[in-house]
């Protein structure tokens, strides 16, 4: 039995990093970045109006009150997308829209609000500094700039960002391909009528969920019964995907055929058993250019593990930066751990006097799927602790 990190370590050390391909901008959400993305000009690329109003120069309006107004001519009307030749000078104004380059000789915009509009001209009720409602150039991304990183998650905003550089296309990390093998003669096919003595095939639902939400590509490849002869077939059609996870079948049991029909498949085993409650019967191993995984068949088991080993492989694969997301919280009831395990305790978050308070679930049972359902995330006991108090500051880790 080996600890988490040690685990991880291993497992990270046998990924390589996907190969990249060009994609259009507008396939390209939540696909993460294989290059840094430069600004080949500047964004705006020229001194725009932030508002609608009048283009002014702001020192015809020093002496401005909003019971003394001033008085300008209005030579001009400029929408967005438009230019002027007339060139602004003293006691003149440019009727502008937010968006339109700023005229010659304006260095300010006046609201609408704080104006009204008298034919061919303007009463101006406030005074503006130079600058003022005026968006620069350059003033959201500057020529040469780097923009977006390598390894970035493309979200919308990095969508539009692309957009606005022009980039019509751009380069992403290949999907790994992620095989889904359910074991074990208790499970049914969901939608299949449900016998005595069996259960319904969660896990490789909940397992599916999670590799998409990885940016990965899943593939359930149903579900297979205790015999060995059959789980090697199974397995070896796994082998021809990025990664092949096996739910089930990997305790130590006389029905436990997942480990020895892997190895009969040609995987080498690189470990077995993570010191981790819930999660102990788990194993790692690879073949040619294939992470196996075997996982537990309990679900709360099975989910956790792969948060803690799976996705880190698959977010290496794809050259993507994990970002746990933490809530510093104050712990409801006190929790106990038998020690030389980590802990992970699933817990609820409620918020009361602008505090957070982590609340464990009523079961911490491997078995208890709607533990998962109920909790916002969970605490990780180490290995040296045997409890944590009620009151004690605690860190959540969000689930997905």
């Amino acid at each position: 039995m080996i600890h988490l990190e040690e685990a991880l370590q291993i497992i990270l050390s046998e990924v390589k990093t996907l190969e990249a391909e060009k994609v259009e901008i507008s396939s390209s959400l939540e696909r993460v970045l294989a290059e840094d993305v430069y600004a080949d000009f500047d964004i705006p690329g020229f001194d725009r109006s932030a508002m609608d109003g009048y283009a002014v120069m702001a020192g015809d309006t020093s002496s401005v009150r909003s019971d003394r107004p001033l008085i300008l001519e209005v030579i001009a009307d400029l929408p967005a997308g438009y230019q002027t030749k007339k060139i602004l000078r003293e006691g003149k104004a440019v009727r502008i829209m937010t968006g339109a380059p700023l005229p010659q000789g304006a260095d300010a915009v006046v609201m609408v609000e704080d104006t009204k509009e008298e034919e061919d001209r303007v009463r101006i009720f406030r005074k503006v500094k130079p600058g003022e409602n005026v968006s620069f150039t350059g003033e959201d991304v500057k020529k040469g700039e780097l923009v977006l990183k390598e390894g970035s998650l493309i979200r919308p905003a990095e969508v539009g960002m692309l957009a606005a550089l022009g980039k019509e296309k751009v380069m992403v990390r290949k999907k790994p391909t992620v095989a889904i093998i359910s074991t074990g003669d208790e499970l049914t096919k969901v939608g299949d009528r449900l016998q005595e003595s069996q259960i319904y095939d969660s896990n490789s639902f909940a397992l599916f969920s999670q590799v998409m939400k990885c940016g990965a590509v899943p593939q359930r490849l149903g579900i297979v019964p205790d015999k060995k002869e059959e789980l090697i077939l199974k397995i070896q059609e796994g082998l021809s995907f990025s990664v092949l996870l096996l739910s089930g079948g990997v305790s130590v049991g006389a029905y436990d055929l997942v480990k020895e029909a892997t190895e009969e498949a040609g995987v080498k085993i690189l470990f077995w058993k993570v010191a981790v409650r819930p999660g102990k019967p788990t194993f790692f191993g690879i073949r040619d250019h294939t992470l196996i995984f075997g996982l537990p068949g309990y679900p709360v088991s099975s989910m956790l593990n792969f948060e803690n080993l799976v996705k880190p492989a698959i977010y290496a694969m794809l050259g993507r930066k994990e970002r746990r997301i933490q809530v510093e919280a104050y712990l409801q009831s006190s929790v106990r751990s038998k020690g030389r395990r980590r802990n992970f305790i699933r817990v609820k978050l409620v918020r009361e006097r602008g505090e957070y308070r982590a609340v464990p679930a009523p079961s911490q049972k491997s078995g208890v799927l709607k533990s998962m359902v109920w909790a916002d995330g969970f605490i990780v006991v180490p290995e040296e602790i045997e409890e944590i108090k009620k009151g004690e500051k605690v860190q959540v880790q969000l689930l997905d």
